[in-house]
């Protein structure tokens, strides 16, 4: 059931999640079908539809997107704001890298793996196998065919209300802040969690807490914790509140097809069902290692049909007739990516185009068709008959103990502690993605698919990376598990280390973030934790 205002809380609860997001409510769903009580506390108030105002927090640099880009309260959390991709972890994220400070999970890829199809079914994506293109190659320095699955119905909070409003065993209490966690004297377990709800302060009684409102607001609690009970924080306040990670994101290339049609096989397709995905390249692991890279990924996007950097006559002639009619303004959605900016418009390199194209009559009514197509469709390919697209990087960073959050004197009258957040980016982030563009240029090349176009002169190129390092969205690293809690302050069960009953949840406990975006293996790894809480609430029934 979802509480209004007022309302009485359960009394008897086998487990309390904090934060109603995907993790908390894959966490929650499935404890229900384990037959447990779950109570989950929401700072928002019902389905996800206002931005999140900044919660006491400061950003130190510009690298971090402000809160109200990244988070939104709500049940379906940041879902609301989040396109729907889904992509897995690589096994190489959980091994130690030797290139790779702090690298290494203390579990493996297969503890993970076999939660991968239900975190897919509980995230509206396909779960079957996926056909992908070999491109006709035998040169294996680059993969070409790591996937990515989208989501058909990415706010999840629309989509799972109704199931939540009918549930006997999950009880949501929306407008929940959570202020503090309540330790017994030996402080090893917790007695309660007090909060603000709809201005009034409560408390909430649990067997088991899990801490699942996103890798800042994690911390922000268990630097609370840390400051309120240092005699318990000892055991890993060395860890606690470091390794902030995110990914490198951007453009800094236009890949040229040889032969255009080539594109395609990287383009977006849907199976049998309708659902969308889409191949991607990537450095191979054997030489990700040989030359010191993170691990990193790269996907075509269609460049706007007003960036006359595309260079098909064809497309030229699409955006020159919708802008001079008045209609591009009204059928754009501005989110179509350009070379340097909008700014970049040149109506004679448009005629250009046209001139030096030949074949556009031919080729104007697969474009024409294919612009209908992206209106209708939200994961569409704009083909190009030139064969350019934008080369778009999506890059691990290397954890970093420097790259922290802090706990800034509380201000007055705030019901919770304010946060410093410093959020670094480091040579060894940027040279990597350097290093990767310059070896997929070379493959490219040598296996005749076609080339790099590099957007910027060589000596803009690494500024160019990071003026585009720019995240927040990913929140990885800040509660990292690790067997030893100097490095990290959950165990391998996301376990708290010294606290018997309180788990975290979510990309913060990833000790390493990969390539992939995080959503799908933290909801992933929140159905192996709902595993394990159920064991441990069994065996503590019985004994």
């Amino acid at each position: 059931m979802i509480l209004a205002d007022g309302d009485t809380f359960p009394t008897e609860n086998d487990v309390c999640i904090v934060g109603a997001g995907p993790v908390g409510l894959a966490l929650a769903l499935r404890l229900e079908t384990l037959g447990l009580n779950v109570i989950v506390l929401e700072r928002g108030s019902g389905e996800t539809s206002t931005p999140d105002v900044p919660a006491n927090t400061e950003f130190r640099n510009g690298h971090h997107a402000l809160s109200e880009a990244v988070s939104r309260p709500g049940i379906g959390g940041t879902s609301a704001l989040w396109g729907g991709r889904c992509v897995e972890l690589d096994d190489l994220d959980f091994q130690p890298r030797a290139h790779v400070p702090y690298s290494g999970w203390p579990i493996s890829h297969d503890e993970v793996r076999p939660y991968y199809k239900e975190a897919y079914k509980f995230l509206t994506c396909s779960t079957g196998e996926l056909p992908s293109e070999s491109l006709g190659l035998s040169d294996s320095a680059v993969v070409v065919d790591a996937m990515e699955r989208w989501s058909k119905h990415p706010a999840l909070g629309p989509h799972y209300s109704q199931r939540l409003a009918r549930s006997r065993n999950v009880t949501v209490v929306p407008s929940a802040t959570v202020t503090s966690i309540d330790l017994d004297a030996q402080g090893d377990h917790v007695q309660s969690l007090a909060l603000k709800n709809a201005g009034r302060a409560a408390k909430v009684s649990a067997k088991v807490f899990v801490l699942a409102g996103g890798g800042l607001e994690n911390a922000r609690l268990l630097l609370s914790l840390q400051t309120a009970r240092p005699d318990v924080a000892a055991r890993f306040s060395t860890s606690l509140g470091r390794f902030y990670q995110g990914h490198l994101t951007g453009y800094i290339a236009i890949l040229k097809f040889a032969d255009p049609r080539k594109a395609r096989s990287l383009s977006f397709r849907s199976d049998d069902e309708g659902y969308s995905y889409r191949q991607r390249l990537q450095i191979a692991p054997e030489l990700q290692a040989d030359k010191k890279l993170l691990n990193t990924v790269f996907w075509i996007d269609a460049l706007s049909i007003a960036d006359p950097v595309h260079g098909s006559g064809a497309l030229s002639l699409c955006y020159l007739f919708l802008a001079t009619s008045g209609l591009y303004r009204r059928m754009s959605k501005g989110l179509a990516p350009t070379a340097r900016g909008l700014g970049n418009v040149d109506k004679q390199q448009h005629w250009r185009n046209i001139r030096q194209n030949a074949r556009w009559p031919v080729e104007l009514w697969q474009a024409t068709r294919d612009l209908l197509k992206r209106r209708t469709k939200t994961h569409q390919t704009l083909f190009n008959p030139k064969g350019r697209y934008l080369l778009r990087y999506h890059a691990e960073q290397v954890p970093n103990p420097e790259s922290r959050v802090l706990l800034k004197p509380q201000s007055p009258g705030s019901s919770q502690a304010a946060l410093s957040v410093d959020y670094r980016v480091v040579d060894q982030d940027i040279d990597s993605v350097l290093t990767s563009h310059d070896l997929l240029d070379a493959w490219l090349r040598r296996n005749r698919i076609g080339q790099l176009e590099y957007i910027h002169p060589l000596a803009e190129r690494r500024q160019a990376v990071m003026a585009q390092a720019f995240d927040g969205y990913h929140q990885i690293g800040l509660s990292r598990m690790a067997d030893n809690p100097n490095d990290g302050p959950v165990d391998r069960n996301c376990k708290l280390h010294g606290v018997a009953n309180l788990y975290v949840a979510g990309s913060g406990v990833f000790p390493t973030g990969g390539h992939a975006n995080p959503t799908l293996p933290a909801v992933a790894l929140a159905l192996r934790l709902a595993e394990q809480v159920a064991t441990t609430l069994k065996w503590y029934t019985v004994s």
